[in-house]
C-alpha cells in the first residue's frame, strides 16, 4: 500500500513549474515512483532499492547519504520530502532545502502527527523566515513552506554528514572505537541482537571443518559484526547494505580495522555474484517497524544463493520473526539460543 504521506506529495507536483527535487528514504519503499516521471523531477535517496526503482522508472536520481553538494544554490522551485524517522536526518534535509530553493520556492513536508510533522513544519517555517500551518488530510499532514529571506540559524542536525567515533568494541587482544553516524538505526550504540550474535561467533566458526576464508555480512550496518568476525578468524569479508550511511560508516571501520575485503551498496546482496563459506546477518527487522514475511524470505533466499554447499549462516532476529519456517525448505535449521527478546538461528546448506 502506498504511504498516504507520499500521495500528499504527489498532489503538490502540479502546483509549481520549474525543477523539483524529491527526497526519498525508507518511508517511500514501494511507492509508485513512475508517476513522478517528468523532465523537471530529480530524486535523491539514501536507499539502494529505491535508487534501482527510480532508475528503472527513468527518473534522474542520485544515491548517497543525502549529500546535496552536487546541486547548486537556488536549483529547485520545489523540494518534496516525507519526513524521516530520525530527527537529525529531517533537520539535515530542511537545512539544505533553504539553500537549494529559489526565492519563494516551496518546501513540502508530509507525515503523520506521530512523525513530528507539526513541529517540523513550524521549525522549517521559522528557518525559512515565514509562517506555515500543516493541513490535515485524513491521518496525515502536509506542510507547505515558502522560502523567504532569512538569517535564522540552521536546525541541529548533530553534524549529520560527519562520521563519529562512538562505539567501543572490546576483545581480549584489542579495544577498538568504531565510527557511525545519524541515519542508521541505533547509530550510536551496539544493537543487542548484534552483541548476542557476536558473543557466539567463535563457536560458530568452530563448527566448520575448515576455517571459513570468505564471509558475507548481509545487512552490515556500520560493520560491527564484520569487525567482530575479523577478531575471530583470518578471512576476507564482504559487507553489504541498502543504506548509504551504513556503506560510509562500514567502509571507514573496514579501513581502521585493516579488514581484507570490500563494502558494497546493494539490495539484499542481489548485485553480488560471489559465493561464501559463511554468512553472518542481523537483518533489519525491529520491534515497532513493519516486518513482513516477504522481506524475511528475501534475506533467507539471498543467504541460500550466496552460500557455498556445506556453508553455514548465523542469523539473529527478534523472537517474533518466523525465520525458521522461511528457512526450513532450503536449510537444515537449528535454534541455538534466546536472549533479551532475540533468537540465534543456525542455517546449514547441504
Amino acid at each position: 500500500m502506498t504511504d498516504p504521506s507520499f500521495q500528499l506529495l504527489m498532489q503538490q507536483l502540479c502546483q509549481v513549474t520549474g525543477p523539483q527535487l524529491l527526497v526519498a528514504d525508507e518511508n517511500l519503499r514501494g511507492a509508485p515512483l513512475h508517476l513522478l516521471l517528468t523532465d523537471t523531477m530529480t530524486l535523491i535517496t539514501n536507499r539502494y532499492d529505491i535508487y534501482n526503482q527510480a532508475q528503472s522508472s527513468g527518473l534522474s536520481c542520485h544515491f548517497n547519504d543525502f549529500d546535496f553538494s552536487s546541486f547548486g544554490d537556488n536549483s529547485f522551485s520545489q523540494v518534496l520530502y516525507r519526513v524521516s524517522k530520525e530527527k537529525p536526518v529531517t533537520h539535515h534535509v530542511i537545512n539544505n532545502s533553504r539553500r537549494l530553493l529559489t526565492n519563494n520556492g516551496t518546501l513540502v513536508l508530509s507525515g503523520a502527527k506521530t512523525d513530528g510533522i507539526k513541529t517540523y513544519t513550524d521549525k522549517a517555517a521559522r528557518y525559512f523566515g515565514t509562517r506555515a500551518t500543516p493541513e490535515k488530510h485524513g491521518s496525515v499532514y502536509r506542510g507547505v513552506i515558502h522560502h523567504q529571506s532569512s538569517t535564522e540559524q540552521p536546525l541541529d542536525d548533530q553534524d549529520y554528514q560527519q562520521l563519529k567515533p562512538c562505539i567501543s568494541l572490546t576483545s581480549p587482544s584489542n579495544d577498538q572505537l568504531l565510527y557511525s553516524k545519524p541515519g542508521l538505526f541505533g547509530w550510536n550504540k551496539v544493537d543487542q541482537g548484534s552483541a548476542f550474535l557476536a558473543e557466539h561467533l567463535s563457536d560458530f566458526f568452530g563448527r566448520f571443518r575448515n576455517t571459513p576464508r570468505h564471509i558475507l555480512d548481509l545487512g552490515c550496518g556500520y560493520g560491527y559484526l564484520s569487525v567482530a568476525a575479523r577478531q575471530c578468524v583470518e578471512a576476507t569479508i564482504t559487507a553489504t547494505d541498502n543504506n548509504a550511511a551504513a556503506i560510509a560508516a562500514c567502509s571507514k571501520n573496514f579501513s581502521l580495522a585493516g579488514i581484507d575485503g570490500e563494502v558494497i551498496a546493494g539490495d539484499c546482496a542481489e548485485n553480488i555474484s560471489k559465493k561464501f563459506d559463511a554468512v553472518i546477518c542481523n537483518p533489519p527487522f525491529h520491534q515497532g517497524f513493519t516486518t513482513d514475511n516477504q522481506l524475511t524470505q528475501r534475506f533467507v533466499t539471498s543467504c541460500h544463493q550466496h552460500l557455498k554447499t556445506g556453508g553455514m549462516a548465523l542469523f539473529v532476529v527478534n523472537r517474533f520473526v518466523p525465520l525458521e519456517s522461511c528457512a526450513e525448505p532450503l536449510f537444515q535449521v537449528s535454534k541455538l539460543g534466546e536472549k533479551k527478546g532475540f533468537k540465534l538461528v543456525l542455517l546449514e546448506k547441504h
